[in-house]
């Protein structure tokens, strides 16, 4: 047999005709030994290539080999099969013979015409998508297979293709295997291993993986990341945040300032209070003031940066030193307002606008139209002054004081209830033990319920993400009162202070609570303090999420489940999240629940507006208005501040809805979407705020649609057109902060104080470097684009200058022909007057060149001079000619002053009519058409502009992280010998000249001032 399979194989042209080598594989007669050769040469590809389709048609003969016991060739029967169902494209059955056999993840070498490459490889992609699929499914792959990817893996990491192993373990979900993968990689990692290190850490940073497996890789990668030459310390700061680590961060920071890298310790600790909660915060700072420094001074610097002052204080001079409200739109909306639900919101939108500017003009111009503020609209105009104020930590008691109780509450206490809230927003995101004090003081003395709502919600706010459990106790003594108000109130303070650490004894307390109250409003604010307590936990909240929504009788509780969905998975672009919530929306009867839930697609997939799109463009158009509203507000929250144009399309035919709800949802999403943009960057936002001004003053407007078009413009001016409401900080992660005050804001639908909470999300559009002093030096950046693509929007016009349109009035005839007559006689007059005068001036021309200059006599010596240029001619010949020459121009020039000062208004009007036309020249100066501008430090920088930004002189400093990610940023002085020129304080009260060479001066604080609330 063995002969007969040479000379076949060896014969001209190939293997051909395998009849006679089938019918041995068929008969039962065949020794056992003759059916082994013919697998084998059957399992040559260059034999094979040529008769496959002859041996498919004897596959049933080869499997039943396979089903015998005692066949001793079962792997070259099985890879024959499998050989065979590849030719066949039958891939599936390939793999499963395949994982019968003897396969070799390595391919023969090619020789002829067989290529056994081609048959591997596709065997291997087919069992990779095998394995993939079954992980996805939660499914055991059967031991052949994992046996298989082992091989698989080895074979890779043999060839030192260690990111191709990583992906694989990061598609399928394999702990086991990145771990095997980062082991792999050689003690003396070079760039290239420190390369795949950082891709590991942004992949599961920024990717879509529960909760624990991303903590894993974490500490997998970083435990070999920081054995690398110069590892990135705040990406590795960055991961300590989100596994929740404050002692490793305390640690890094510590080893940094031993090692005398005192800038990138300076960075790393701006960065974690930015991105960082409170209760994490405390506790790197507990673990600090533990350890023992030799540098005390560094020490002091990170004490005073984890704590906030150095970033408030920078905010707080930029937002002053910058700002840029128009306030002439604010007396606009002013004149237009008729009803007291439209006063407040311009109370409201005001605050937003000077939010941090320290400006209260508006509200000092307006004192008597201020003080007509009544119950809840006095309490929102003194709260607002939290939001002008914020950052002014240290002097928030002076600027409140005329509004804080003294020995008793005036009234119903609306006004001491704004000025707790205010005092609370003041130190929004940053109570210090000072603060927080003071706050649960008033909060134990208040009295009627307005105050103790004011008071329960500055707590909340101060205390945001402390995960405090006296906190937490404080605020429930209040809820435990059964009040409809301050019940609302304090399940949102609750919320606040546990945001990120909901717990099994949290959610059950206010769960029976919920249950038990007969109050709406208090059921909301729980609703809405869960779901922040929520947020962030993804997969350990789902006990608490499925319990909520498995509450078929309760809506209410369905709501919050929803709601708590929406925050635990915010910003993590899961799918079945997604699914969930779309689920929601086509079968709950409750109006909230459908509401909830289209929102709630918003923050899941907020980091990916495209694909938000994508599900909520068939919900714009939904019959149900509250889903086209929550379609809406979902496109703002997952597109804010972008700009993008495709949902501007979807959301603008909303602004004419049927349903006024929806047509305020509308413009409040217009305005998240066009927030700190420019005619650049998205060409419709100048006439989205004509069209707001215009919603305003339309008489037959809903009420609730101006409240919303009010509201709507404090978001697009928000900080005084220097801030973006963004749902993610400079790293990309889901920001705490802006997802809480989102969260608040939505809750404006039944409560119109928590629209202040949106301030929380808002990020200032700066760049602001600073020394290794924490001072901010002189310095410019380069801006690689015109100037006028990321300037701020033009101005409102005010009505005053405005042109009024000219009535033509009825003219007699009579009084036509007298007119006439002047008209002619005034020409006359005008023509002899300019002959007199050009005669005058031929006169004097001779006497004038003989003794000036060669260029002076040419220019006197214009026969078309103007009576303008006359004097100056003379003007400039006189310093050159001699004693009698002058003596006589200046007699001449006198002589000529009275023919001037005689002649009419009216011809004086008409000679400066030409030179007038010079302002509409200067529209489009040079210099606006440059490639380039130049910012100086600290420099407004939107988001769109962050890209083309770098330091204009290289030599003088290097930044900590790169620019692009705003912010403050620490920087290193390159050459050290340089004079070093520091920016004067705006906050220290040092007035200071522009640097940028204007003549103005820098604004400083507003001192306090009181509203005379106390007689309404």
């Amino acid at each position: 047999m063995l002969t007969l399979l040479n000379r076949w194989r060896s014969q001209p042209g190939g293997a051909t005709n395998a009849a006679a080598f089938i019918r041995v594989l068929e008969s039962p007669k065949s020794s056992v030994s003759d059916k082994v050769l013919v697998l084998r040469a059957f399992n040559d590809w260059d034999v094979l290539v040529n008769t496959w389709f002859e041996v498919a048609d004897a596959l049933p003969a080869v499997e039943k080999l396979l089903d015998v016991s005692t066949f001793p060739e079962h792997s070259s029967a099985a890879l024959l099969v499998s050989k065979v169902y590849f030719c066949l494209e039958q891939y599936d059955r390939a793999l499963e013979f395949a994982l019968r056999g003897d396969f070799n993840v390595v391919p023969a070498p090619r020789k002829g015409l067989g290529n056994d490459a081609e048959y591997v490889n596709k065997v291997i992609e087919t069992a990779i998508d095998t394995y993939k699929a079954m992980s996805q499914q939660n499914m055991m792959p059967p031991q052949q297979l994992r046996d298989l990817i082992d091989k698989i893996v080895s074979r890779n990491l043999d060839k030192k293709e260690i990111w191709y192993v990583i992906s694989l373990g990061f598609e399928t979900r394999n702990l086991e295997m990145i771990s095997r993968a980062i082991g792999a990689m050689p003690a003396d990692l070079n760039i290239k291993n420190q390369t795949t290190l950082v891709e590991t850490l942004n992949r599961v940073v920024n990717g879509a993986f529960d909760r624990s497996f991303r903590f894993q890789v974490i500490d997998i990668v970083i435990s070999t990341y920081l054995m690398c030459p110069s590892p990135d310390m705040s990406k590795i700061c960055e991961c300590y945040v989100l596994t929740d680590n404050a002692d490793s961060a305390a640690d890094t920071i510590l080893s940094l300032i031993k090692r005398t890298l005192l800038t990138r310790a300076f960075q790393i600790a701006f960065d974690l209070y930015e991105t960082a909660s409170q209760g994490f915060l405390d506790r790197v700072l507990k673990k600090l003031h533990e350890q023992e420094t030799s540098d005390a001074k560094a020490m002091e610097k990170i004490d005073s940066i984890l704590k906030g002052h150095e970033t408030v204080k920078a905010y707080l001079d930029f937002y002053v030193r910058h700002n840029h409200t128009d306030t002439v739109l604010m007396e606009e909306i002013k004149e237009n307002i008729r009803t007291a639900s439209a006063h407040n919101a311009l109370l409201i939108s005001n605050g937003l606008m000077q939010y941090g500017t320290t400006c209260d003009d508006f509200l000092r111009n307006n004192l008597t139209w201020v003080s007509k503020a009544t119950n809840w609209n006095k309490f929102n105009a003194v709260a607002s002054l939290g939001l002008i104020h914020h950052g002014q930590e240290a002097s928030a008691m002076k600027v409140l004081d005329p509004y804080l109780p003294k020995e008793s509450v005036e009234g119903f206490g609306f006004k001491e209830g704004g000025a707790m809230l205010a005092y609370g927003l003041i130190h929004a995101k940053h109570g210090d033990a000072t603060a927080m004090s003071t706050l649960a003081q008033w909060l134990r003395t208040a009295d009627n319920e307005p105050v103790r709502h004011g008071a329960c919600l500055g707590f909340g706010v101060a205390g945001l993400g402390s995960s405090s459990m006296s906190g937490y106790e404080k605020v429930r003594e209040v809820l435990q009162r059964d009040e409809a108000v301050s019940g609302e109130s304090a399940g949102i303070a609750m919320g606040l202070i546990m945001a990120g650490n909901l717990n099994q004894e949290v959610f059950n307390e206010l769960k029976q609570y919920t249950v038990d109250t007969q109050h709406d409003k208090t059921q909301r604010g729980i609703r809405t303090g869960l779901a922040c307590a929520a947020f962030g936990l993804q997969g350990d909240a789902e006990p608490y999420i499925q319990e909520a929504i498995s509450a078929k009788s309760n809506p209410m509780l369905r709501s919050t489940g929803i709601c708590m969905l929406s925050m635990a998975y915010a910003g993590t672009g899961s799918p079945e999240v997604v699914r969930r919530l779309l689920e929601k929306v086509a079968t709950d009867p409750n109006l909230d629940v459908k509401r909830y839930a289209t929102i709630g697609i918003g923050f899941v997939l907020s980091k990916d507006p495209t694909t938000c799109l994508s599900y909520v463009s068939m919900l714009t158009e939904h019959f149900n208005g509250h889903v086209r509203y929550g379609a809406a507000m979902a496109l703002g929250i997952a597109c804010a501040a972008t700009g993008n144009m495709e949902a501007i399309a979807l959301i603008e035919p909303m602004i004419s809805d049927k349903e006024g709800f929806v047509r305020k949802g509308a413009l409040l999403s217009l305005a998240l979407i066009m927030c700190q943009q420019t005619d650049y960057t998205c060409p419709k936002v100048n006439g989205f705020r004509k069209q707001l001004l215009k919603k305003v003053g339309e008489k037959n407007e809903d009420s609730l649609v101006k409240f919303g078009a009010i509201i709507a413009q404090g978001l697009l001016d928000i900080g005084g057109q220097n801030a973006a409401v963004t749902m993610h900080n400079s790293d990309g992660q889901p920001d705490m902060g802006s997802m809480v005050g989102m969260m608040c804001f939505l809750h404006g639908w039944f409560w119109h104080s928590m629209h202040f909470f949106v301030a929380l999300a808002a990020k200032p559009s700066c760049l602001v470097l600073v020394n290794e002093n924490l001072k901010i030096p002189v310095m410019e950046y380069t801006c690689h684009a015109n100037s006028q693509k990321f300037a701020y929007p033009p101005r409102a016009e005010s009505k005053k200058d405005k042109d009024v349109k000219k009535i033509e009035t009825v003219v007699l005839s009579i009084t036509g022909k007298k007119n006439a007559l002047k008209k002619a006689a005034a020409a006359e007059e005008k023509r002899r007057r300019e002959a007199a005068f050009n005669a005058l001036s031929a006169h004097l021309t001779p006497a004038l060149s003989s003794s000036s200059t060669s260029s002076t006599g040419t220019a006197a010596s214009a026969s078309g001079a103007t009576t303008a240029s006359a004097p100056a001619a003379a003007a400039a010949a006189a310093p050159a000619s001699s004693s009698s020459t002058a003596t006589t121009t200046t007699a001449t020039t006198a002589s000529a002053a009275p023919t001037t000062a005689t002649m009419p208004a009216e011809d004086e009007k008409m000679e400066v009519d030409q030179p007038g036309k010079m302002p509409k020249k200067e529209k489009a100066p040079e210099k606006d058409n440059k490639p380039l501008h130049r910012l100086q430090n600290p420099a407004r920088v939107i988001p769109a502009q962050r890209q083309l930004l770098s330091i204009t002189d290289l030599k003088s400093y290097f930044p900590m992280k790169p620019l692009y990610k705003g912010g403050i940023i620490v920087a290193d002085r390159v050459d050290k010998e340089r004079e070093e020129k520091l920016v004067s304080e705006v906050v220290s009260q040092v007035t200071a000249p522009v640097i940028t060479g204007g003549s103005s001066t820098e604004c400083k604080p507003h001192s306090t001032f009181e509203i005379n609330l106390g007689d309404y």
